[in-house]
């Protein structure tokens, strides 16, 4: 199937490693050019030099902290003016399930207030950044990365409602900038097998009971995530917009209707 994505400029934030990572590739071997963002210079350019290579494709790096109002309208001045223009937005940079513990009684304000500048604050502002290129264009394409705790109670005082807002911003946007043929998508990543991932679980016994809670008996991929990222921003997506795509191999049994 062709996306209909060669030519397309996209700016990835939190794309030097995981499912920013992936999806910066995936979109790249379709033939768009991306540039990349993180906090981390060394690793950053190390992954576009990497994507570069094996793409073909243009892959601009731009270190930037996307808690930090100037540095992301830095980002995104300098990401249209090398690219020429921002047709697509991968809202990816913050951290998985946020900061820790969250433990009704030991969490701490600064942790709920840090973990909500750096996803929904992060999040608008981009959006906010790159819809006047979108609206220049009439035509443009924003993912947000949410994350499953959206849709979970328990011990998830603060990344369960920072992931919901993602989602109330997704559809907010979409109504805000449809007119314009710019699509506002979220995506739910499940327990995807990276490095983030591997970091914070204790040992290969805990990764595997993880595996489990999927019916396929394993984790997904950050790949696969990316496909369906991929397809979000591309042309053929054009009649879903302020929807939420859930990319988790099936966990959980609850239905949503």
């Amino acid at each position: 199937m062709d996306l209909k994505l060669s030519g397309k400029k996209a700016l990835i934030t939190g794309g030097s490693r995981g499912i920013g990572k992936a999806i910066a590739r995936q979109l790249a071997l379709e033939g768009v050019d991306c540039t990349i963002c993180a906090r981390n210079e060394s690793s950053l350019k190390i992954t576009a030099e990497e994507l570069a290579e094996e793409t073909k494709r243009n892959i601009y790096p731009i270190v930037a902290d996307t808690s930090n109002p100037d540095s992301i309208l830095n980002l995104v001045e300098k990401s249209a003016a090398a690219m020429g223009s921002i047709d697509i937005l991968i809202n990816s940079g913050a951290r998985v399930g946020g900061g820790e513990p969250e433990d009704f009684n030991r969490i701490k304000d600064e942790l709920i207030l840090r973990d909500f500048e750096e996803k929904y604050m992060g999040y608008f502002r981009c959006t906010r950044a790159v819809a006047p290129y979108m609206i220049k264009n009439n035509w443009g394409r924003i993912i947000n990365i949410s994350g499953l705790a959206a849709r979970i109670g328990g011990n998830y005082f603060s990344s369960g409602p920072r992931n919901a807002s993602v989602i109330h911003l997704t559809k907010s946007a979409s109504l805000e900038l449809g007119k314009h043929g710019i699509n506002v998508n979220a995506v739910y990543p499940g327990i995807a097998d990276t490095e983030t991932i591997r970091d914070r679980f204790p040992n290969e016994e805990a990764l595997r009971k993880a595996a489990e809670m999927n019916p396929s008996g394993r984790l997904i991929t950050a790949e696969e995530i990316a496909y369906v990222v991929t397809f979000l921003a591309s042309p053929l997506s054009v009649s879903i917009t302020g929807d939420v795509i859930s990319v988790t191999g099936g966990i959980g049994n609850t239905v949503f209707y």
